[in-house]
């Protein structure tokens, strides 16, 4: 089995419109903004995403660089890093959000994904990330603790945890 990231590019086609297409628009508290668009317009969606690789971190948004998994060529999910977080990110969401397509769930390849995405942030030097996800998501606590996430609490409903790179 071939794994590998690809950061989001304007060549990007109709089988990543499709795993988009084939990951719900909302659920545990992300949203995927390219469920339900037309292929006409994905070119501006990937256009989007892209750009906020240069956001500015404010209360409503930050940088984040987006990347698709493929196994064997085929998409299988995203994740997006972040790499400019403060406080409220820390506590909102951490460094990263992934979601993977329906039909691909609970074949491991959530893990795999973080996995290689925690290699990206090694790349750029980063000694620590963080991460959370929801006490009920059990599927996100599993990928986050088998890419071996140090749990630090539990607040509100929702688990953190702390990388070390």
């Amino acid at each position: 089995m071939q794994c590998e990231l690809k950061e989001l590019n304007m060549n990007m086609g109709k089988l990543e419109y499709e795993m988009y297409q084939d990951i719900p628009v909302k659920e545990s508290g992300s949203t995927n903004l390219c469920n339900g668009l037309p292929y006409e317009v994905f070119k501006n969606y990937l256009e989007s995403q892209m750009a906020r690789k240069y956001q500015i971190t404010s209360y409503y948004d930050t940088k984040v660089i987006t990347y698709i998994m493929y196994v064997n060529g085929l998409p299988v999910g995203y994740i997006g890093l972040r790499f400019d977080i403060d406080d409220n990110w820390r506590k909102w969401s951490g460094n990263f959000y992934y979601a993977i397509r329906l039909e691909m769930r609970n074949k491991g390849y959530c893990t795999k994904m973080l996995g290689l995405a925690l290699d990206e942030f090694r790349k750029l030097g980063y000694t620590e990330i963080y991460g959370n996800s929801s006490n009920g998501n059990i599927g996100s606590r599993k990928v986050i603790e088998n890419n071996d996430g140090i749990f630090l609490n539990e607040e509100d409903g929702t688990r953190y945890y702390k990388f070390i790179l």
